[in-house]
């Protein structure tokens, strides 16, 4: 029912350049709508013994708004992005040393948490860090009719009883973090996770894409 429901489903228009900081491990500039942002990747680099963890690498995600001052929106977009990197890093292959995630937010027309994890998987992906999977964002609106919105414009967002948003790996495409506001009840939450799992595909299609011209232009 839900791959009928998307048959003909398209998410905002996304485009993307790798490689958009020189002096970045990797970095990657994405728009997904009219929502911006930008992410650089640094590491593994040596790090104070203090901050040394000697199983795995220490991840530090700088997250700033386009307004520059730090709100505790950023802050928990920070622990968000960070947690989701965790579980996608090959961590343990970079004991002791540190990997720094550094976010600019561009432009935000609605959905830009989505957009900067999508990104900042781009980023990883260009800095050439080992992974254990990919992961998509994805996010959606229930309006007040009850309609499940996938991938919602700004003013939807705004008009919106809930919002939900979800991050799924590219193997098996599990969840890997969701967070939502609003209320809503149960079913609606398990049906926007199986809506947004199925519109995931279009975000890992999307990757494949841009690795793939990329890899053809050095290549």
């Amino acid at each position: 029912m839900v791959e009928e429901d998307l048959k003909d489903f398209k998410l905002k228009p996304m485009k993307c350049e790798l490689n958009f900081l020189n002096k970045s491990d990797g970095s990657a500039i994405l728009a997904q709508g009219e929502t911006v942002v930008l992410v650089s990747v640094n590491g593994p680099l040596d790090i104070k013994s203090t901050s040394q963890n000697m199983e795995k690498a220490t991840l530090e995600v700088i997250f700033s708004s386009k307004g520059g001052k730090p709100t505790v929106s950023d802050r928990f977009k920070e622990n968000v992005i960070r947690q989701t990197c965790e579980t996608a890093i090959f961590g343990c292959l970079y004991p002791r040393t540190g990997i720094t995630i550094t976010i600019q937010e561009l432009e935000d027309y609605g959905g830009l948490l989505p957009t900067t994890i999508n990104c900042t998987c781009l980023a990883l992906l260009n800095s050439g860090l080992a992974m254990r999977h990919v992961v998509a964002a994805v996010g959606c609106a229930l309006d007040e009719a009850g309609n499940l919105i996938i991938d919602p414009t700004n003013d939807q967002i705004q008009t919106a009883t809930a919002t939900m948003y979800f991050v799924f790996d590219s193997r098996e495409k599990n969840l890997v973090t969701g967070f939502s506001t609003g209320t809503f009840g149960e079913g609606v939450y398990d049906e926007a996770l199986e809506r947004c799992r199925a519109a995931s595909d279009l975000v890992f299609n999307f990757y494949r894409d841009i690795v793939a011209s990329y890899c053809n232009v050095i290549g």
